[in-house]
């Protein structure tokens, strides 16, 4: 082990050779989309960190994206353009190029205790939106029925129709 101290970070500096200020990145674990080609298409991504000024997104697979996109979070309110900063295999950074646009939420977060969601649970077995469990029941024991051999019993000469019989 060595007793030498890593360097310190160098902070960004702007083009008259400042130092800059680097905006707070929040971690995160959202759901996001990113829309581009005038809303035509979109890919779906992870948000991973979030800033005022950019993002970090991951995605489940490699894709071909545009220099700039809109972003659309699922449990925010806005959406912003982005602009592509760096890439790393499945993640890219994103800066900010627009000021963010309210929009309504796709969807809503709801907090439940534990013990509130055990007793608004419904019981799936007995009771569903749509009956499905006690029409699957019926279903199965339908099934049941139909597959347990039925005897039957030999056909005599009376039963047989005429047609092919000696006469």
């Amino acid at each position: 082990m060595s007793d030498t101290m890593p360097e310190p970070q160098q902070t960004p500096e702007d083009k008259d050779g400042d130092p800059t200020e680097r905006a707070r990145r929040m971690r995160a674990l959202k759901k996001g989309k990113l829309v581009f080609n005038r809303g035509l298409r979109s890919v779906p991504c992870i948000v991973r960190n979030l800033s005022e000024n950019g993002a970090k997104l991951e995605f489940e697979q490699a894709y071909l994206l545009p220099p700039e996109f809109v972003l659309q979070i699922d449990l925010e309110d806005f959406e912003v353009t982005c602009e592509r900063r760096w890439e790393e295999g499945l993640r890219i950074g994103v800066e900010f190029v627009s000021e963010k646009r309210k929009v309504s939420q796709q969807r809503a977060q709801i907090l439940k205790s534990s013990e509130e969601a055990l007793k608004d649970d419904i019981d799936e077995v007995r009771d569903s939106p749509d009956n499905f469990f006690s029409r699957k029941r019926v279903q199965d024991e339908k099934k049941k029925m139909a597959e347990q051999p039925v005897r039957r019993t030999r056909p005599t000469a009376v039963d047989k129709p005429g047609f092919g019989r000696r006469r």
